[in-house]
Order: structure tokens, then sequence, then C-alpha cells
């Protein structure tokens, strides 16, 4: 461990000799073009103001002859020693634009010299430690918006690839967690392993996070869009199918009964809550109220080992689980976990003499992974869902 930080300490090193040195040559042309511009705009000027001012401009037999010397001139030293007679030329004939051009030139071959340099010794480096060339490899991976175009080939749809094509360098870097996130939810080299409802997660998980960021414009904005619509419908047709059609239709008639209580409940179906990679449908109809789900405890523990004792006339409920104690208060929406407050994004409510909790508070509660995607009034929960000693069998909560 300790070889392995000291390698990442030097290469880090040389890395920062290489952004040093890219930063200073994106400086330099910036420098040649703003020249470049400025030499333009004398030369109107001097055209509108004077006859003409030939130390300043360049015949058409100088332009040309500076193009061959350049062209014939090969390998970066050679350019180097003709930049140099072009610098002294430019005193000579007292033409400024030239000459600064021409020394901003060779700064920026003197510069591409250093990097030429400096890759060489990192390749040498690669090649006598198999240990350095193993971190260049990630190290390049993760700069590499093709590498993650390869990584996700075949897990994500096409028109998800066909998104990720389109971004810039600096947006690739925003997906180095989202990257890191799906690298811990599947195997990269078992592609072929995944299911439909896999994959479909996937994509949900790279398109909400482009949309989100506001990564993309035009026709691509409109292909992530689809495509993530496509991805939810899978899911939630998915979810559905776990409902016979009676317990289905008792589900939504309860949650239309919700919706006529108060201006701030809403309708929402039992499939816009998606448990990937649970087995257990709800029992108790969802409910949407200012913009948030609410589930019943009893279906949201139901992946969950715990306990509920209700206190205080029963306006208090403590859920005991491993490692965490739950305290939630009917009508508030602060809840304390482990003695720490906790704001929730609504209250807990009672219907139907059911107590219900905010979904997305569950999620955060228990270090469950979740997407919610206001737009689509769609909640997914997908990693480390199931902590129940024994996961086929759904949690009943012991009521005291």
């Amino acid at each position: 461990m300790d070889k392995m930080k000291v390698l990442l300490k030097k290469l880090s090193k040389n890395l920062l000799f290489i952004t040093i040195l890219m930063t200073t040559v994106v400086f330099t042309i910036y420098t040649i073009t703003k020249a470049l511009e400025s030499d333009s705009n004398y030369s109107y000027s001097s055209d509108s103001t004077s006859s003409t001012d030939p130390e300043q401009k360049l015949t058409s037999e100088e332009v040309d002859k500076i193009i061959e010397d350049l062209k014939i001139s090969g390998n970066i030293d050679n350019i180097l020693e003709k930049l140099d007679e072009i610098i002294q030329r430019a005193k000579l004939s007292g033409n400024t634009a030239l000459q600064e051009y021409a020394s901003n030139m060779k700064t920026y071959y003197e510069l591409q010299k250093q990097l030429d340099s400096v890759k060489s010794l990192i390749e040498a480096s690669k090649k006598k430690n198999s240990d350095i060339a193993s971190v260049d490899q990630q190290v390049s991976k993760i700069l590499s918006v093709t590498t993650i175009i390869q990584d996700l080939k075949g897990a994500v749809s096409d028109e998800a690839l066909l998104v990720l094509e389109s971004l810039s360098d600096e947006n690739v870097k925003k997906l180095q967690e989202t990257m890191a996130e799906i690298e811990g939810l599947i195997d990269i080299n078992d592609i072929s392993s995944l299911s439909i409802q896999q994959r479909s997660l996937l994509d949900v998980i790279v398109l909400s996070k482009l949309l989100d960021e506001n990564m993309l414009e035009g026709e691509r904005l409109q292909t992530a869009e689809d495509a993530l619509t496509v991805a939810i419908t899978i899911l939630q047709s998915n979810q559905k199918s776990l409902y016979d059609t009676d317990l289905y239709n008792s589900l939504v008639d309860e949650t239309d009964k919700f919706v006529k209580l108060g201006k701030k409940a809403s309708t929402v179906l039992p499939e816009q809550t998606v448990f990937v990679g649970g087995y257990f449908p709800l029992k108790h109809a969802p409910i949407m109220y200012d913009g948030h789900i609410l589930l019943a405890i009893e279906d949201l523990y139901q992946y969950i080992d715990a306990d509920i004792e209700y206190m205080y006339n029963n306006a208090t409920m403590v859920i005991q689980s491993p490692n965490k104690v739950l305290e939630i208060v009917a009508g508030k929406n602060v809840a304390y976990l482990n003695d720490e407050p906790k704001n929730m994004p609504v209250p807990i409510l009672n219907f139907n003499d059911t107590i219900y909790m905010s979904a997305e508070f569950f999620g955060q509660a228990y270090d469950i992974s979740y997407k919610f995607l206001p737009k689509q009034e769609c909640l997914i929960f997908y990693k480390n869902l199931v902590q129940l000693s024994n996961s086929s069998v759904p949690n009943q909560l012991n009521k005291e």
C-alpha cells in the first residue's frame, strides 16, 4: 500500500506538470489569436486613415516564404530555428505584429517540446514499473469519454450512448461519481448478464444526471428526455406486474379517496414507486402530498428488520432496527434518528388509520439509494434496499 502511495504521488507530480503546461499552451494560443486580431484591426485602421504602412504588411511572397520555411523545418528544433529567423526579420523590418506572432509561436513549440519530453518520461516509467502502468491506465480511463462509452456499451440504451458521445470533456468529468456508482451496482465485465430492469435503471441514473446538470441542449436534450421516459416506463411496467388486478384497483381507489381530502393531495399510482430488486408489492395505497410520495410504514419496513413501539397515546412511534432508532410523530416533519433531529420534506400523516412516511426520507434514513424524478413523479429505490435477515420473507412490523 505504501509503495502504491509513493507511485501515485510521483504520477500526480507528472500529471500536475502536464496540466500546467497545457494551461500555458492554451494561454499562448489565446495570446496569438489576440495578436492576429490586433494586427487585422490595425491593418484595417491603416487603410482607413492613411495610404499604406509597408512596415506592418507582408507581401504575398513574404507570406509564402514564411509558410514554406515552416513546412520544410521538420522537427520542433528546426521549427524553433526558423521562428528565430522570422523574429529577426520582423525586427529589421519593423513588423511588430509578425514579431509578436513568431515569438508566441516559438513559446508554443518550446512548451510542446517540454510536453513531449514529459510524456516520454511517463512512458519510460510505465515500462519500468507495472504498477505505474496500471495507475496510468486508471487515470486515463477516468478522463476518457471513449472509455466511459466502451464500459457502458450494452449496459445502457443506444440513445444514452449517443447522448454521451456529444459531451464535452468538462461534462465528462462530472460523470466520474456516476460511473463509480454504476460500477458499484453491476459488473462492467459481465454486461450480458444484466436484466432489462437493470439496464433501464442504468439509463435512469445516467440520463437523469445529464439532465439535472443541464449538460444537454437541442436534439440531444430531446433524445435524452425520450430515452429516460422509455426507461421509466419499463421499470414501472415491471413494478405493476407484481400486483393482481383486484389489489391494484383497490389501492387506486383508496388513493383517490385521499386526493379528495385536501388541496395539496394529488393522484399517484402504485407503480410510481419502483423497488428495483424488491419482491413485495404495496399493501396500502400510496399517497402524494405537496409533490412528495408517502408510503405506509408497514410497506416501507417490509424491507427492513424492525419493530415499532407506539407511545404517548399513539402519537409518537419508535422504530427500532439494527444500528438505528427512529422516532416519528404524527403531524410533524421532524424525526429523530439515533437522537439526531432530521427534517422531512412532508410531515408524518395518518390516513385510514395508517401511518404514512415520506418515501424519500425513508431512503435517506436507511442509506438506500434512490432517484426521485419530479417531472415524471416517480421514485425508484435501487441499492441497499433489502436489509432483512431472510431476504425472501417480508418483515412484519411487531407493534407493541
